[in-house]
């Protein structure tokens, strides 16, 4: 990505966050230098039970990095936690997923030296992301945690993306290891990799 561009890294659903987790690998996350943004509701359905494949990991890394790792307020899960409230046990399906898409749609606002990284295991997520108003998607590049770690691997980051597969799946996780950068134009998968390599 060219110097004078700001980045951030999105994270639209907890399967990275729960993949990289069980790996001990969210530090993997923080390797390019730029801010990770945690939609709220997202880190709250990766944390709320502490029982969980990956939760006291991620809550902890989270808290440990506060200061490049930044959760973002939705109104979505505003009002989950006022149901909850007024509701014990009150559910809602797919909260992560809606508190994402409020995320990029309404809460990020990049200026004209800024892109967004979009990382993702949910390809329900990418299809919604990709469908948003060509401006918006025109700074904002998805990719998934296979792409991320295929990115990392490629430039030298990491040993091998396939190792931190077997280390989720010696862990009880099965991990989706869908690609989506692949199929995005030729100065996005540019701009994705000179990220990755960043020092």
């Amino acid at each position: 990505m060219a110097a004078e561009l700001r980045v951030s890294i999105i994270v639209l659903d907890t399967g990275p966050l729960i993949t990289l987790a069980v790996a001990d690998a969210l530090d993997y996350l923080l390797y390019p230098g730029v801010p990770v943004l945690l939609p709220d509701a997202v880190l709250y359905e990766a944390t709320r039970q502490g029982n969980a494949l990956g939760a006291v990991a991620i809550l902890e890394w989270a808290q440990a990095h506060a200061g490049r790792v930044t959760t973002i307020s939705t109104e979505t899960f505003f009002n989950h936690v006022a149901a909850l409230e007024a509701r014990p046990g009150h559910r809602e399906r797919d909260l992560g997923e809606r508190a994402a898409l409020e995320a990029v749609h309404d809460a990020i606002h990049l200026a004209d030296d800024e892109r967004a990284l979009l990382l993702t295991e949910d390809d329900r997520v990418l299809r919604r992301i990709l469908v948003l108003e060509a401006e918006l998607t025109q700074r904002m590049i998805p990719i998934t945690t296979r792409d991320f770690l295929l990115g990392l691997e490629a430039t030298g980051r990491i040993n091998a993306a396939d190792e931190i597969y077997r280390r989720v799946e010696d862990a009880g996780r099965l991990a989706s290891r869908r690609t989506a950068l692949a199929d995005q134009q030729t100065a996005a998968r540019a701009a994705v990799e000179a990220l990755l390599r960043r020092p």
